[in-house]
């Protein structure tokens, strides 16, 4: 491991000059070989050195020198190289963060990229609901549900119970919001079975246990997919009165059968996007918890980028990737010195500058992802200006990425509408005029997005 592996060369060469200021003597880095790798001042020559290594976590990375005879005290070398030393541990720190939010990422990624390449379709309640319309269009019955599985609030060794996801039919409302348990009655049976049931009386069969609507006959078919159930799908009652013929449960049964693997497609889609942002949110709240002011702030801003970008007609593909971007935007303060992040008051000048490197250091941690490099863009970018006068890279207008002005106006609604320790959060009719007044005057924010937040102001 290199000095060079660990601050870049240029930081190094600041670092030279800042030491030189501090100690008025040539100050020379040298790398684990003794090679010289930065030194300040230019024009000075590196012979007759007094040396000091620099160590981080034990490992030798390199030398902090001066010239013999030049002035430059032990204590001065001394100093040079435990201050050395000090940066570079922060900055393998921070790689080793990147590098660890980089593992835990690409686990999350690989899941994600093989439930994307599944396409459409994914939809959980549209694909229950064209279940619901097939069978009731195949065997018109008073009412026909989807009920799936769910292990929620169950405990360890009792059998899981349904919930209806779509009703349609008579009496949807009593269905819809009805618990049933798979420990017992007709429902049971089929969970044990994974075979279809029909039965012409249940009033005549004793497995019956009850719906909270009206039942007389009564149809059940199993979503099975590789051997376990995902849910059932329950006809009552054929219109024409008459019972659910063989032929019917066949057909049935085979457009079950292409649902259950689309449901539990989307079953599987809807736990990794969950895992990811759940994910996300405990990386954004233990950025957000470094300062009172801010906890909770990326959530807050993640939910008005997403109605920002609804309302203007982003996808709901993009709209996902924008709702992790927002989540982000500020995980590069994970970096930034307790000591600027729970200061009182506002910063001084030295500080802001210290606290403008943080989209920076965000962007630098999720571009380890290939998966994420697009949003690590959006992220560098969400402190620019519309008239260019943002940072870090002063882009201007159309050239800032459209995530990034969309998160910038949210992230500044939500810096007004929330208490900070010099003033108490404004109210949205005034956030949106001190907005309006900020972007009348130098342009801050994109006029679109911002005609946008005042349309949906009111159910922020």
């Amino acid at each position: 491991m290199r000095i060079v592996d660990i601050i870049p060369a240029n930081e190094l060469i600041r670092l030279a000059r800042h030491y030189h200021e501090l100690a008025g003597v040539p100050v020379f880095v040298l790398d684990s070989k003794k090679d010289v790798v930065a030194w300040f001042p230019q024009d000075a020559r590196a012979s007759g050195l007094d040396i000091r290594p620099v160590h981080v976590k034990e490992a030798l990375i390199g030398y902090a020198a001066v010239p013999s005879g030049s002035g430059g005290s032990a204590a001065v070398i001394d100093f040079i190289a435990a201050n050395l030393a000090l940066v570079a541990e922060k900055a393998y720190e921070m790689e080793s963060l990147a590098a660890e939010v980089a593992r835990n990422y690409e686990d999350l990624t690989l899941l994600w990229d093989v439930s994307s390449k599944l396409g459409p379709g994914l939809d959980l309640e549209r694909i229950c609901q064209v279940l619901a319309e097939e069978v009731m269009e195949i065997c018109p019955s008073t009412n026909v549900s989807v009920m799936l599985i769910s292990e929620a609030g169950g405990v360890e060794g009792e059998r899981p119970f349904l919930i209806p996801k779509v009703s349609v039919g008579e009496d949807s409302n009593a269905a819809s919001t009805a618990i049933f348990h798979l420990d017992k009655g007709l429902l049971g049976y089929v969970f044990e079975k994974k075979e279809p049931l029909t039965v012409c009386d249940v009033k005549s069969d004793t497995r019956f246990e009850g719906f909270p609507y009206p039942v007389g006959r009564i149809l059940i078919v199993p979503l099975v997919v590789e051997g376990s159930i995902t849910g059932m799908v329950v006809a009552t009652d054929k219109l024409d009165g008459n019972e659910y013929y063989s032929p019917e449960i066949r057909l049935l049964s085979s457009v079950a059968q292409e649902c259950a693997i689309s449901i539990k497609k989307a079953l599987l889609y809807d736990e990794i996007r969950t895992m990811l942002f759940k994910t996300a949110e405990a990386f954004s709240f233990a950025i957000d918890a470094k300062d009172a002011y801010t906890y909770g702030h990326s959530k807050r801003v993640s939910r008005i980028a997403v109605e920002l970008a609804s309302e203007l007609g982003v996808e709901r593909e993009d709209l996902d990737w924008l709702r992790l971007a927002a989540l982000l935007h500020d995980i590069g303060k994970i970096g930034m010195p307790d000591s600027i992040l729970n200061k009182a008051g506002k910063l001084d000048p030295e500080a802001i500058e210290k606290m403008k490197d943080h989209p920076v250091v965000g962007a630098r941690i999720l571009e380890h992802i290939e998966r994420y490099r697009e949003i690590a863009g959006w992220i560098r970018h969400h402190h620019e200006h519309f008239d260019g006068t943002g940072y870090p890279d002063g882009l201007r207008g159309e050239a800032i990425p459209f995530s990034s002005r969309v998160i910038a106006v949210a992230d500044m609604f939500d810096a007004l509408t929330s208490d900070r320790s010099y003033r108490k959060a404004m109210s949205r009719e005034d956030a949106l005029a001190v907005l309006r007044s900020a972007s009348a005057s130098a342009r801050l924010l994109d006029p679109r997005i911002l005609d946008s937040l005042e349309k949906i102001s009111g159910r922020l």
